[in-house]
């Protein structure tokens, strides 16, 4: 049977796919809330979160090959943002961040 739905809709419905299996852990979930407004270095994230490093990296690896975050490198440090997609703009784990509680939690200097 020939589908009925465009390539592009499949594949955009395959692309939510992952990202719902992505954020099926909530410590990738409170990254993308903790990236949400600024970006931070893989030692600041682990801090935050009250997890080890090597446990930060890999949810951090993750999510940025399936494209949900961007890294950079400074010196020793790498910093890690939101990566800038439709889709992650569009995600309701974002349109659901509970900002005032993030702000209690995360002051700034």
């Amino acid at each position: 049977m020939e589908p009925v739905l465009s390539a592009e809709f499949q594949s955009l419905a395959q692309r939510q796919a992952t990202l719902c299996k992505v954020f099926s852990s909530s410590q990738r979930v409170l990254i993308l809330w903790f990236l949400a407004e600024k970006e931070h270095t893989v030692s600041e994230i682990a801090m935050a979160l009250g997890a080890s490093l090597p446990c930060t990296s890999q949810h951090l690896h993750l999510m940025e090959l399936n494209k949900i975050l961007e890294s950079r490198r400074e010196r020793q440090n790498i910093y890690f943002r939101l990566a800038d997609n439709d889709l992650l703009r569009s995600c309701l784990v974002l349109a659901n961040l509970p900002k005032d509680k993030l702000a209690e939690n995360n002051p700034q200097p």
